[in-house]
């Protein structure tokens, strides 16, 4: 992959992040800044596409086998999965200790915690029915990301009647709601097999690359994706929404955010191709770089953070002391868990493929190699 287009992604991942997290941030510092707030939603549309796309990069460019596949994605999401769970369980209980009233909305919406964990640490917590992980919410798309992972794996690494039979357990086990976002996560697979079919000139290059941003600005901004959505369900009928989890509801909306985001992806590696765009100093890389490095733990360790910050410092009592921690010291303190859970993700790695090497190197689906 071109270095500079490899950097680009790098900060698309990492700037979806950051919009997640400061959508969150208003909702626990009262409301302050809450005008760059309320774009959490759409930023995991991209994360969405986005993983579609890089997931494809790293099994047909770099011909990963089965093993290498599997062993890839389990040790990227156990390596912050397992951490955020910790620290959840955590902050959730220590929390209510300090301040029950902060986890009241909470507490009314969370099942069985034995289940809860169970279901999180499975993934499953999105099948067919939504379990909020304790105070970590953010935690629903994993739900769904591994799901298309497994998805994408039997795709890929398996054949014939075993393949079908595997692909229909899977989508029996997403239910409609992750089933319905599904075509989002593989217009990334799309945009990357298409990628280089076409040899686009600058001038086109540009001329989608600013297509691309301005549908991504207006749907985010503008009420027309609530209009797409309104106009959906008065086609579809209401007993249709009514099966779906809460995050799907504007799948239809997110479908062409979606086209808008495989656009920008596609366009944006032929405008670096066929010109300086991009062209950034090797400080500003390494920049790049080290932020997206910590994209995934930003994502998922920062609600959990926030909903204990509030309950130690709330922001009617303390304003000052809320403001600073919510929108400075969390950042800096999931920067700095980062470098011990999502950094070492490469021991995760060497247990996994120890487990996979010992137990089944035999039984392992066979690549397209």
């Amino acid at each position: 992959m071109n270095r500079k287009f490899s950097v680009y992604l790098d900060f698309i991942r990492f700037a979806a992040a950051l919009a997640v997290f400061v959508s969150h941030v208003p909702g626990f510092a009262g409301g302050w800044l809450w005008q760059v707030a309320g774009f959490g939603h759409e930023a995991v549309v991209i994360f969405f596409v986005l993983s579609g796309f890089v997931i494809s990069y790293v099994v047909f460019e770099k011909q990963e086998s089965a093993i290498k596949y599997t062993v890839s994605r389990l040790s990227r999401i156990y390596s912050v999965a397992i951490p955020a769970l910790f620290l959840t369980l955590s902050l959730y209980y220590l929390g209510q200790e300090v301040n029950q009233a902060a986890f009241v909305s909470l507490n009314e919406k969370l099942n069985d915690p034995i289940l809860t964990l169970i279901s999180a640490f499975t993934f499953t917590n999105q099948s067919w029915l939504a379990s909020p992980v304790f105070s970590n919410l953010p935690y629903w798309s994993l739900g769904y990301e591994v799901l298309y992972y497994l998805f994408f794996g039997i795709l890929v690494y398996s054949r014939g009647n075993k393949r079908v039979m595997l692909l229909g357990l899977v989508c029996l086990l997403m239910g409609p709601s992750i089933l319905l976002y599904l075509p989002i996560w593989l217009a990334g697979v799309f945009c990357f097999k298409k990628l280089k079919v076409y040899n686009l000139s600058f001038g086109l290059s540009l001329l989608l690359y600013s297509i691309s941003i301005i549908g991504i600005v207006v749907l985010s901004v503008s009420s027309i994706q609530s209009g797409i959505n309104t106009f959906m369900l008065n086609i579809l009928g209401s007993d249709f929404y009514n099966i779906l989890l809460e995050p799907a509801e504007k799948f239809v909306s997110d479908y062409v955010l979606a086209l808008f985001v495989t656009l920008h992806i596609f366009s944006s590696y032929h405008l670096i191709n066929n010109s300086s765009f991009l062209s950034i100093g090797k400080k500003v890389e390494l920049l790049v770089k080290e932020m997206s490095s910590h994209t995934f733990s930003l994502y998922l360790y920062h609600m959990p953070i926030l909903y204990f910050i509030s309950a130690l410092f709330p922001y009617d009592s303390l304003p000052i002391l809320n403001l600073a921690f919510c929108w400075f010291i969390v950042p800096l303190l999931i920067f700095l868990i980062s470098n011990f859970t999502e950094k070492k993700k490469h021991r995760y790695a060497i247990f996994f493929n120890a487990i996979f090497t010992k137990f089944s190197p035999n039984n392992a689906l066979k690549s397209d190699s």
